[in-house]
């Protein structure tokens, strides 16, 4: 065999070639309009990255090689999201993308909504790059958690950096990156004067970067689904926390974690919850949440409240009201009404008033809504 590698490279890139021709025939050709931004950024990346392999062969070997291994990695993303939900589409994701259109009118949500694809093998994640969100196959015949589709659709605006109607969103994480920011200095300071443990420092280090890598986001998508659909969202979080969740105040000391703790972010939903009027309704989950942390004998070690300060909580909590209420969202109240926000807050009375009987009415329950989206 007379072959070197640089024969394998360019075998290699027919090959890889060949292989994005084939994903742009599977997309079907007449889908519903739900799908079509969708299928739009599909075609855009491959493209751009089948352009990039035309060109890899001007590369000297070590860089043609590198370059190679970055487009096969993010056409196999596309492969495995954008394009097997577009090749996949059925009437259920076809009903969620109504859905979470229907959402993003009621809270007058200030982007394009992203599509809804039942393909999670976990639970509820966004790609920003594709606006792609992924939900568990069995979502489409529920409603407990449905509210989550609220935090996801708060975290492509924190990406969009030149939209002038989310700037205030991405202000008000800017103002509560300094908050945290002022917070850590003090205590680092307090540290330096007090001479403490080393170890002290390096947990407020560890921290400041969880808060800024994550958690600071996370906790305004938590508050942005709290004031656009009130009680029902925080339901489903308890929800959540019962069934997958583990320590609820664990609280890392070296290394950065993507979210923070339920108990934190119980914490500023439930502010969040009687900021908007629905104090009755904050107590009764707090009730419920702290009955679930008694039989899961869970408590706070000393760290959790150094580093879930109270006074920075609120903090967090009144700057994510007025971003999201400076974008002009629809904030809930008690008495707002409308066919998705009636629908998953019901959900969750009508769940506490009979619990062994909710998942019959739950069947009724989401005929009704598929019949209403449906017909507006």
């Amino acid at each position: 065999m007379g072959s070197t590698v640089i024969d394998y490279f360019d075998g290699a890139e027919a090959d890889l070639l060949k292989r994005g021709q084939t994903l742009l025939s599977k997309i079907p050709p007449r889908l519903p309009r739900e799908f079509q931004l969708l299928t739009q950024k599909c075609r855009d990346e491959l493209t751009n990255d089948l352009d990039a392999v035309r060109g890899l062969k001007k590369l000297p070997p070590e860089a043609r090689l590198r370059k190679f291994k970055r487009i096969v990695a993010h056409i196999d993303m596309l492969e495995v999201s954008g394009f097997a939900a577009l090749n996949r589409a059925n009437d259920d994701d076809k009903h969620l993308n109504i859905l979470i259109e229907r959402i993003g009118h009621e809270i007058n949500y200030p982007s394009l909504p992203p599509v809804v694809t039942l393909l999670s093998q976990s639970y509820y994640y966004i790609s920003s790059i594709l606006g792609l969100l992924s939900v568990p196959l069995g979502e489409a015949d529920s409603l407990l958690h449905i509210p989550d589709l609220y935090h996801e659709l708060a975290h492509p605006l924190v990406g969009q950096r030149y939209e002038p109607r989310v700037q205030p969103f991405r202000l008000g994480l800017v103002h509560g990156l300094t908050a945290v920011e002022n917070y850590i200095a003090a205590e680092l300071a307090r540290e330096d004067r007090s001479r403490g443990p080393l170890a002290l420092r390096h947990y407020l280090t560890n921290w400041m970067k969880s808060w800024t890598e994550s958690w600071l986001e996370e906790l305004f998508c938590d508050l942005f689904a709290t004031y656009t659909l009130g009680p029902a969202f925080v339901w489903s979080h308890l929800h959540l926390c019962v069934k997958r969740g583990m320590n609820p105040f664990a609280t890392p000391l070296y290394v950065p974690t993507s979210h923070p703790a339920d108990d934190a972010r119980m914490t500023v939903m439930l502010q969040g919850l009687r900021r908007i009027g629905f104090s009755a309704d904050a107590e009764r989950i707090a009730a419920r949440w702290q009955e679930f942390l008694k039989i899961g004998n869970y408590r706070p070690e000393p760290e959790f409240h150094r580093c879930y300060t109270q006074q920075l909580l609120d903090v967090l909590s009144q700057l994510a009201y007025e971003s999201v209420d400076s974008m002009g969202c629809r904030i809930a109240r008690p008495t707002t009404t409308d066919i998705v926000h009636d629908a998953l807050n019901s959900a969750w009375t009508q769940f506490w008033q009979a619990p062994a009987r909710y998942p019959q009415w739950e069947t009724t329950a989401v005929a009704r809504l598929r019949s209403q989206l449906a017909q507006s």
